[in-house]
């Protein structure tokens, strides 16, 4: 089976129509709308409530509905069992990290991974905050290299998309390499997660943010299908930051 590969995208030409941004949108309010009127996740038990809940019935849920429906046909799809990552295994062997939520898609016989997540449960500490940061920073570098080990997409375009979610927000990165190979990491967004009933500008800016990671997503993932082969045993030093970058 082969995919059929895409006209290519742009993150600075593309948008999506009208019609595809209110079906996506009132998915992830569904769901939004769901969650509130969970018993769990209310006021008296939101607490108890651990990580895996928090992921499974929320996180994972908005993350597939921002990507319902993409316009491009290609095997791609979520993957939600923290699994070990084919990239972070590729460069450090049984260390490999395992995200708790991964974006994959395949090409060829590669499978690549697209975006990372690494997640906390509602109530975070700082510890855990600061090393789910750099875990997830860690796992972006990584898929970096390992799309550029497999094929060469567009530089200062395609990117690794990372979501850290601490506590009730949500933060939304992505890792670009520059025109002279040089990896750059960008946050996109911070934002609030509606776990219990609250204002129209919060749920408006966590829909703002899903709807932005399924714009790069897409674009993404057309750049990934028709970017050109890489040479076959290519050898690429592993780029380091000795502190990521934490753009306050």
């Amino acid at each position: 089976m082969y995919e059929e590969v895409p006209i290519e995208l742009s993150h600075g030409s593309w948008n999506k129509s009208e019609e595809d941004l209110v079906g996506v949108a009132s998915g992830i309010l569904d769901i939004i709308e769901s969650v509130w009127r969970n018993p769990a996740f209310g006021e008296k038990f939101a607490k108890s409530q651990n990580e895996r809940t928090y992921v499974t019935d929320i996180i994972v849920p908005v993350v597939k509905a921002s990507f319902k429906k993409p316009p491009i046909k290609s095997f791609a799809f979520v993957s939600t069992a923290e699994r070990q990552s084919i990239a972070s295994k590729d460069r450090r062997g049984k260390t490999g990290k395992r995200p708790d939520i991964m974006f994959m898609v395949k090409r060829g016989r590669k499978i690549y991974e697209l975006m990372f997540a690494e997640c906390s449960r509602l109530f975070c500490d700082k510890e855990k905050e600061e090393n789910d940061w750099v875990k997830l920073w860690r796992q972006m570098n990584d898929g970096m290299y390992w799309v550029h080990k497999g094929c060469k997409p567009k530089k200062d375009e395609f990117g690794i998309i990372g979501i850290q979610v601490a506590g009730q927000k949500l933060h939304l990165y992505v890792l670009i390499r520059d025109g002279d190979g040089v990896d750059k990491l960008f946050r996109l967004h911070s934002v609030d997660i509606p776990i219990q009933f609250t204002d129209r500008d919060t749920v408006y800016n966590f829909v703002e943010a899903l709807l932005l990671l399924r714009k790069i997503l897409i674009v993404n993932l057309s750049l990934l299908l028709n970017a050109d082969r890489g040479l076959h045993g290519d050898k690429e030093d592993s780029s380091t930051v000795s502190s990521p970058p934490y753009d306050d």
